[in-house]
């Protein structure tokens, strides 16, 4: 690991950190303060978030400056500080509000605000080291590389006195409180204590590591070590993973419905590995040649994977459409995709008779570029991930491709401002849809009004439900009830009813809403069933789907058949296909698989 031509003095050192640290911790005291109390900056995402980005992510900057002078840190933290304050602004006036919930609701979460921080942190992760590391306009990859490495375990360090800190606190805190002396884990407790003492404690672990680096030299020579140890073992389960492929297939992969994030996940894994095992490729690992030429051949099965990581996004894209978090996953599948693709000519090339790792250093690069590049443009606003999943999930709207509840309510809470635009078209019909039926503007409307609102909305609605059979009333408990789960849906005495299942389901005064729609009242094919307890208070005690069973043990949608049953009086109660069986005075229920002899 290289060592910058100058070590900083330790005094100017602790002092810059520790006003870094300071201002960090009064920024950050007030916002929480104000957020705790629910006044401004708290109530306008506009201010609050990039100001939350600027607290977070500019002593980041000048933490990961770390291989610069002092004032070309400060100057960098102010490049990043504006970054944060712009990418900050455009994302406080891009949420929406709509899910906001709780006993005090704000104008928005805290995924807006925590998400782009945590994001764009990686992006300075990669980009803050090589700004320091610059001569003349240039950054030479190695001194870029060990920057990064040093950065990792500086910021490791930092969290690392922290935690001490904080176990010494809280260990005297228990100690104090047996002998009846509370007042330090009262002092723990607030915030215009832990704030500054968390930001001032980390900002000073970070600068013993700035200071201090035979710590970080002697770190990393231990994180290459293991590593190295643990690279061969991820390789081998790597081929062997993919080479089960060739006899078993990808579909039990695939029916995890989870396949693109485990491979992702492995693939990233693999390349830290690599990295971390040979400083990026510039280093020659610690292997015989004969494992060091198979270990780089072995970084093939990356590119398989990520192939079927595609396949397997587009599945789910294909079905369900794009959303916030499916575009965040195709942005890490091409970074991983840059990385294989590079790491397979490498092989290729070694092979060939080049020098081991010699397209290490470029594809990693090349990968780095690529990731900076692209997570500024999702996070400015260019490509901007609400956006284009709100237009999918309109076009898919309006052409009933999915469960118009389940996309109106992804609008509301993922969509920020253009799902809440999106919403306010439906609700207005505007001629651009060329026609809105009447119960998706309700929907629209239901998503955009609060939750009072929305309640009362829904009581409304369900009182004006007929009940069945006839005679049977529905409890005011259970509407309070209904009206306060939600998800009922927008619902007409035509299409919807309340209906008291017959005692041999469930027991007495069971009830369930249900839709005449396939979809059903809740959107998902099926109706709950809610029952009270021994205290009268209303929960779901079972589920009825939304099909039911042919003659031959077919699924075939019940939906309609079920009420127009229930409006006819038509409904029977039929026992179950076999026994369960009682032994010393324990009931065994009997649990078969197969669909003969009553399809269970």
């Amino acid at each position: 690991m290289t060592t910058p031509p100058t070590t900083p003095t330790p005094e100017p050192e602790a002092r810059a950190h520790l006003v870094t640290g300071a201002l960090q911790a009064a920024l950050a005291y007030t916002l929480y303060v104000t957020s705790r109390q629910g006044a401004w900056p708290a109530t306008e995402a506009a201010v609050f978030v990039p100001l939350f980005l600027l607290m977070a992510l500019a002593p980041l900057g000048f933490y990961l400056a770390s291989a610069a002078p002092l004032r070309r840190r400060v100057a960098i933290a102010l490049g990043v500080s504006a970054v944060a304050l712009a990418i900050g602004a455009y994302h406080g006036l891009t949420v929406s509000g709509l899910a906001a919930s709780g006993p005090t609701p704000g104008p928005f979460r805290e995924d807006d605000y925590l998400m782009p921080t945590f994001v764009l942190g990686l992006a300075l992760m990669i980009a803050v080291p090589a700004a320091a590391v610059a001569r003349e306009g240039r950054v030479r990859y190695e001194a870029w590389f060990d920057a990064l490495l040093h950065n990792t375990l500086l910021l490791a360090q930092g969290a690392l006195l922290t935690g001490l800190f904080w176990l010494v606190m809280f260990s005297a805190a228990a100690l104090f409180k047996l002998v009846r002396l509370p007042f330090l884990g009262e002092l723990i407790e607030r915030g215009e204590f832990w704030i500054p003492a968390t930001a001032l404690v980390f900002s000073y672990g970070v600068s013993l590591a700035v200071t201090q680096r035979a710590l970080a030299r002697f770190l990393f020579d231990r994180l290459t070590q293991l590593c190295g140890w643990i690279y061969p073992l991820a390789g081998a389960l790597g081929v062997a993973f993919v080479a089960s492929w060739l006899f078993q297939g990808i579909e039990p992969l695939l029916q995890t419905r989870r396949a693109a994030f485990l491979l992702l996940w492995f693939a990233v894994l693999s390349v830290l590995l690599v990295n971390a095992s040979s400083r990026g490729g510039l280093d020659e690992p610690r292997y015989p040649r004969w494992l060091r030429r198979a270990l780089s051949t072995g970084l093939l099965v990356l590119l398989p994977m990520v192939a079927v990581a595609l396949y397997a996004l587009g599945l789910r894209i294909n079905q369900y459409g794009w959303t916030v978090d499916r575009l965040w996953g195709l942005f890490v599948a091409i970074v991983i995709a840059v990385f294989a693709l590079g790491y397979a000519l490498n092989a290729l090339a070694e092979w060939a008779g080049r020098a081991e790792r010699c397209l290490v250093p470029v594809t990693n690069a090349v990968a780095a570029g690529v990731a900076v590049v692209g997570i500024l443009s999702l996070l400015s606003g260019a490509i901007d991930p609400r956006r284009v999943s709100v237009n999918d999930q309109v076009r898919r709207l309006m052409s009933d491709s999915g469960d118009e509840q389940d996309l109106i309510r992804y609008l509301a809470r993922e969509g920020g401002v253009f799902g809440r635009r999106a919403l306010q078209a439906l609700a207005s019909d505007d001629p651009v849809f060329g026609g809105v039926p009447a119960a998706r503007q309700a929907l629209a409307r239901d998503a955009l009004s609060d939750a009072d609102t929305r309640r009362e909305r829904q009581s409304a609605m369900l009182r004006g439900l007929p009940v069945f059979p006839a005679g049977a009333v529905a409890p005011p408990a259970l509407l309070e009830a209904l009206a306060r789960e939600g998800g009922v849906g927008s619902c007409e005495s035509s299409t919807c009813l309340i209906w008291r299942l017959p005692p041999e389901v469930l027991g007495a005064d069971a009830y369930a809403v249900l839709s005449r729609q396939e979809k059903g009242a809740r959107g998902n094919g099926g109706s709950r069933i809610w029952r009270a307890d021994e205290r009268g208070e209303w929960a779901v005690r079972g589920t009825l789907p939304g099909q039911g069973l042919d003659a031959r043990c077919q699924s075939q949608p019940g939906a309609a058949a079920l009420f127009d049953a229930v409006r006819e009086g038509r409904v029977d109660a039929v026992p179950p296909p076999q026994r369960d069986l009682s032994a010393g005075g324990l009931r065994f229920p009997v649990q078969r698989w197969g669909r003969a002899d009553g399809c269970d």
